[in-house]
């Protein structure tokens, strides 16, 4: 009786946008399998609206406000080196340990706890001790203001994040997300070689900026039926009777310094949808590939995404410094074969730090 193997999925600034929540042109049939065949969680948040912060306070079980991580270049073994994620945790308890994709936020990883696909840390400064609890809340976001980025009078396009593309042929076939995923069936396939079970993380980086995905995946939404939000604006702008911090006077992904139009917010959207489908289709092969190889019996999956996003509410086309609802419910399923809630949808609030322990 070999222990369980272990798929665990994650997606990059996916805000809850998926059929089975809802979405009423989200095209997600995968996902939305996946969620009517184990426990979808309705009411799903993330600790921090951050990549690096909340990806380490996931695989940590450590809060952000316990550890004092907020930012994208901090290692925090440099801080707590006692500390084991969840990849070492396993492979500490006799898994194979794969990775393929975006796990811990770019140029951090735990190097050593996978037996393959780890990566050399680019970044290994301890946690910095200016974060929000250690300065007050008006100096910290006037930091964040401050250094959110500029562009140079007459950019190039090319130069920015705020980029959409519907791309085919070969240079499809040559996208990350796809190469990350390809390397994800190639460790499936392996897995019936070995006598002891995987932990198999797979980071799929869509539908986070630039949007670009396969043409068809943006074939299946038409522009003329996106509805912008109802409280869109042009510009980011605080509600009012609402502390200045409840939104970022900058955009830090989107429409930098320039004002959202109409017409290219829902170009925007139609590329976020069509990531959104890209990375459902690729969820999709691996699930094939597990039934395929007799896995999906003995295999427990989990698909999560780092934070949500804002597409234009109130002004707004980022993750960072929001804590709207956008910014920070996220998808979440789990399916475990033996478990006897599956087919059924949780409504109570949970959390991603609630999947270490």
């Amino acid at each position: 009786k070999k222990p369980m193997n272990v798929l665990f999925i994650a997606t990059d600034d996916m805000r809850a946008d998926l059929q089975v929540y809802g979405h009423k042109l989200a095209k997600t049939p995968n996902l939305d399998k996946l969620a009517k065949d184990g426990v979808l969680f309705e009411r799903a948040y993330c600790q921090y609206p951050l990549c690096g912060p909340s990806r380490a306070s996931l695989l940590t079980g450590r809060k952000p406000t316990n550890s004092g991580l907020y930012g994208n270049r901090e290692w925090y073994g440099a801080s707590f080196p006692d500390w084991k994620s969840i990849p070492m945790y396993f492979k500490e308890q006799g898994y194979v340990t794969w990775r393929t994709g975006k796990i811990f936020h770019g140029g951090i990883d735990d190097t050593d706890a996978w037996v393959e696909g780890g990566e050399v840390r680019d970044h290994n400064a301890p946690i910095n001790t200016d974060a929000p609890s250690a300065v007050s809340p008006t100096q910290y976001y006037a930091n964040i203001w401050r250094s959110a980025p500029k562009l140079t009078e007459g950019a190039d396009s090319s130069v920015r994040s705020d980029r959409w593309g519907a791309v085919d042929g070969d240079e499809a076939q040559n996208l990350g997300d796809t190469k990350v995923g390809d390397r994800a069936l190639d460790f499936i396939r392996r897995s019936k070689n070995q006598k002891e079970p995987f932990f198999l993380a797979v980071g799929f980086s869509k539908p986070h900026t630039p949007f670009i995905a396969p043409k068809e995946f943006f074939d299946l939404y038409d522009k003329e039926e996106i509805q912008l939000p109802v409280n869109f604006s042009s510009l980011p702008v605080v509600p009012i009777g609402f502390p200045q911090g409840a939104t970022r006077l900058r955009n830090t992904d989107l429409f930098i310094n320039r004002t959202a139009s109409v017409d290219e917010s829902k170009d925007f959207i139609q590329a976020y949808l069509a990531c959104i489908s890209y990375v459902d289709w690729n969820v999709g092969r691996l699930l094939d590939e597990l039934e395929k190889q007799g896995l999906r019996e003995n295999t427990l999956i989990v698909f999560w995404s780092d934070h949500g996003y804002q597409l234009g509410e109130r002004g707004k086309w980022s993750k960072a410094g929001s804590l709207w609802e956008q910014g920070t419910r996220v998808p979440f399923i789990i399916y475990d074969p033996r478990a006897k809630g599956n087919g059924t949808s949780s409504s109570r609030t949970v959390e991603l730090i609630d999947i270490y322990p």
